[in-house]
C-alpha cells in the first residue's frame, strides 16, 4: 500500500513538473518571438550579429518610415546561423519584403565569433528546420535533455530577451568611447581577429541571397562603421571584401550594398569599441539608414 501511494506521488510530480515546463516555456517562447518579430506582419527585418544589434535602433526606424520591423540580430552568429535565421524569418514573416543584412570585412571569417552560438536556437527546436540545425551542432545529451525539459532551452541572454520582447525593450545599447591607444597597441603586437574570406562562409553567403531571391526579398547588404584603425591595417584584405560585395549587388537588382564606412570610420567619438557604436554612433548610423531608405525607392508598397 506504502508503495503505491509513493508511486502514485511520484506519478503526479512528473505530470506537474511537464505541465509547468511546458506553460512556462511556451510563455518564454512567445516573449522571444515578440523580441525578435518572428511571427508578426514585419515588412523587414534585420539579420546580422551584434555589430547590426548596436548599429541601428529599429524603434526610430518604425516611426520615421510607418513600418514594423523584425530585428533578429543574435551576438555571435556567424553566416551559417544567419541562413537559418533568415530560413526561420521565411518561414514565419509572410508580409516580409525587405531583409537588411549585417555585413563587414569579416562577414565570410569565422573566427573570433562564439563557437556555440547555435545554443541560440534551443528555444525553436520544434521548427523542423531548426531542430535538424541542433542536432548536428550538439552532443546527443545536451540535445535530448533540451529536446524533453524544454525550460532547459533558456539561458540568461535568452530569459533577458523574453522579458525584454514583453516590456517592448529594444534600445541595444552600450556606453562608452573606444580606447584607440589600446587597440593600437593591441594591433602592434598581432592581437587583433584577420580578415578571413573562407570558401564555405562565402558559400552559405551566396545560398542564403540565393533563398532571399527565390522569395522575391529585396536585399541590402548594410555595413555598419567599424573603426578606419583596424581597416587600415589590412587594407588589402579589406578591399578584397569590399570588392565581393560590390560584386554580388552589381550581379542582381534584387540585392544593394550600402557602406556607411565613410565618414563615420574616422569618429571615434562614435565607437564603444573597435567595431560596435556607442548610443550615439547608434543614433548617426540609424539617421543615415533612414535616409538611405527614403531615397531608394525600396520601400513603395
Amino acid at each position: 500500500m506504502k508503495k503505491n501511494n509513493i508511486n502514485k506521488k511520484l506519478i503526479l510530480f512528473i505530470f506537474v513538473f511537464f505541465i509547468l515546463d511546458f506553460g512556462i516555456s511556451k510563455f518564454l517562447l512567445i516573449g522571444l518571438n515578440k523580441y525578435y518579430g518572428l511571427g508578426d506582419n514585419s515588412e523587414i527585418a534585420f539579420v546580422g550579429h551584434s555589430h547590426l544589434m548596436l548599429g541601428v535602433d529599429k524603434q526610430m526606424i518604425e516611426q520615421e518610415l510607418d513600418v514594423t520591423i523584425s530585428k533578429y540580430t543574435r551576438e555571435g552568429v556567424n553566416v551559417e546561423d544567419r541562413q537559418v535565421m533568415v530560413k526561420q524569418l521565411l518561414a514565419e514573416n509572410k508580409n516580409l519584403k525587405t531583409v537588411i543584412y549585417g555585413v563587414d570585412a569579416w562577414t565570410f571569417s569565422s573566427e573570433g565569433l562564439s563557437s556555440n552560438s547555435y545554443k541560440l536556437f534551443y528555444p525553436f527546436m520544434n521548427d523542423p528546420v531548426i531542430n535538424d540545425f541542433v542536432y548536428e551542432s550538439t552532443n546527443k545529451s545536451d540535445y535530448w535533455t533540451k529536446k524533453i525539459i524544454k525550460t532547459t532551452r533558456y539561458n540568461e541572454l535568452l530569459l533577458s530577451g523574453a522579458l525584454r520582447g514583453y516590456l517592448g525593450k529594444w534600445d541595444n545599447l552600450k556606453f562608452g568611447k573606444v580606447d584607440t591607444l589600446s587597440l593600437k597597441e593591441k594591433i602592434k603586437s598581432g592581437d587583433f581577429r584577420e580578415i578571413k574570406n573562407t570558401s564555405s562562409n562565402i558559400k552559405f553567403f551566396n545560398e542564403t541571397l540565393e533563398l532571399l531571391s527565390e522569395n522575391n526579398i529585396k536585399v541590402i547588404l548594410m555595413y555598419v562603421p567599424t573603426i578606419d584603425i583596424l581597416r587600415d591595417n589590412q587594407e588589402v584584405k579589406y578591399k578584397e571584401t569590399i570588392a565581393l560585395f560590390d560584386a554580388i549587388s552589381k550581379k542582381s537588382h534584387n540585392i544593394n550594398f550600402v557602406n556607411f564606412q565613410e565618414p563615420w570610420s574616422h569618429n571615434y567619438d562614435l565607437f564603444y569599441d573597435p567595431i560596435h557604436m556607442n548610443p550615439e554612433g547608434q543614433k548617426v548610423v540609424t539617421k543615415e539608414l533612414i535616409k538611405y531608405l527614403k531615397s531608394s525607392g525600396l520601400l513603395k508598397k
